[in-house]
């Protein structure tokens, strides 16, 4: 077992510094700039990819005072940390996964359910689908829960698909191709995020480049 956590969590790792959108990156590469950079980072960095673009563009049940909010709680969380030197982030978008925050129904979480206009159906199966893969990974393979010695079978089966690439890309597939699709989807009537999130997401990046800055620096000094 324990010989099997490892190869899952170092097959084709790499440890280059922490670079990409802030926004977009893993919670795990966020709250812990030191970790290696794994084929799952990637896979969860293409979920908060969609679920930032899709929240701007196609209209859901927030209201748009809400949607301003997670977008920057959830996408925009930086702090500076002295210990590190550098920026950390990530809280938020660890209880969405850990927890299903904004994804799975109020009654479960206590937080308003993100849910797409039926015009765009498909994006409510694609996202609750692939927030299931990335819970049934932490639930086996993350830091916080290895001494956990029992594992169901089905979950860790599902925490298993993540380790190639075929599972994702087949519900995006099957999200795309879906016949429930409506032609009518960027209409007027979108909620969409005001001059302010904008000015955030600048912040944002212009904090994501100092950091990048950091590690880079921090890796010449370690080499």
């Amino acid at each position: 077992m324990q010989q099997g956590r490892y190869h899952a969590e170092n097959e084709g790792v790499r440890h280059r510094g922490r670079t990409g959108t802030w926004q977009f990156m893993s919670y795990p590469l966020l709250m812990t700039p030191s970790k290696m950079h794994t084929l799952q980072d990637d896979f969860q960095s293409s979920f908060w990819t969609l679920l930032y673009t899709v929240l701007h563009f196609i209209p859901c049940s927030l209201s748009r005072i809400s949607l301003a909010n997670i977008l920057k709680i959830v996408f925009d969380e930086a702090r500076w940390d002295d210990d590190l030197g550098c920026y950390v982030g990530g809280n938020e978008k660890s209880t969405i996964i850990t927890h299903g925050h904004y994804i799975l129904p109020y009654s479960e979480t206590e937080r308003a359910q993100i849910v797409f206009d039926p015009q765009a159906a498909p994006l409510n199966n694609l996202v609750q689908s692939l927030l299931h893969l990335f819970w049934a990974w932490d639930w086996c393979y993350s830091l916080m829960n290895r001494k956990r010695q029992l594992v169901h079978p089905t979950i860790k089966s599902d925490a298993d698909k993540l380790l190639t690439s075929e599972v994702v890309i087949q519900l995006f597939k099957n999200a795309y191709t879906s016949p429930e699709w409506s032609h009518n989807t960027a209409d007027s009537s979108a909620k969409r995020p005001n001059a302010e999130v904008g000015e955030q997401w600048r912040k944002t990046q212009r904090i994501s480049q100092a950091s990048d800055a950091t590690s880079s620096r921090l890796e010449m000094v370690g080499e």
